[in-house]
């Protein structure tokens, strides 16, 4: 980066307020509710999820505020699922989910197999939806959420979190089914 100008840095003190992703954060309770689960601004980065995340377990992402435009956390599922899962905003705030999620099934280690005749749906939340939670469940077609997972979390501007990626689903069924309706929700928590 070059000599800033004199008195460059003062609108918001721009030079020093940048936003870092080199994090690296290994969530391995399975707790729900588990102080791990909850990630902050400096979390930004790799988020490793290598539980099989209790029933109800939330992952908390922070608010989308001017400050944090350019946060983004790369969510890499390699544990299974013990049962329903979340990815939230906080309910209390204007934070929302905004992207383009691809379901697509695929087996785990020690799952089911893909099938010859794999299917894949997409799924597309705006910001007028007002999403703040994305449902995961690794065995059921609607949500999705397997080993293999990998989604992208983007703070893009304040209140909008674009989302994007693959969740996988361990079921041996073509019948994939997720929607935005049911894939996105408008609760934090």
């Amino acid at each position: 980066m070059g000599i800033p100008l004199y008195g460059s840095n003062k609108a918001g003190n721009a030079l020093n307020g940048h936003v870092k992703n080199a994090g690296y954060k290994e969530i391995s309770t399975v707790t729900a509710g588990d102080s791990s689960h909850t990630l902050s601004a400096d979390d930004g980065g790799v988020i490793f999820i290598t539980a099989a995340l209790a029933s109800a377990a939330v992952i908390k992402l922070p608010e989308a505020t001017e400050e944090n435009i350019g946060l983004e956390y790369n969510i890499l599922i390699a544990g299974v699922l013990a049962a329903a899962a979340k990815i939230s905003l906080p309910n209390a705030k204007n934070s929302v989910f905004a992207g383009l999620i691809t379901q697509e099934r695929s087996g785990t280690g020690a799952g089911v197999a893909d099938a010859a005749d794999v299917n894949r749906t997409t799924v597309v939340t705006k910001i007028s939806d007002g999403e703040k939670t994305m449902e995961l469940d690794e065995n059921d077609v609607t949500f999705g959420g397997a080993v293999g997972t990998n989604l992208s979390f983007k703070y893009v501007a304040k209140d909008v979190v674009f989302v994007s990626g693959t969740t996988c689903v361990n079921v041996a069924s073509t019948a994939l089914d997720a929607l935005q309706s049911t894939t996105f929700t408008g609760t934090g928590y």
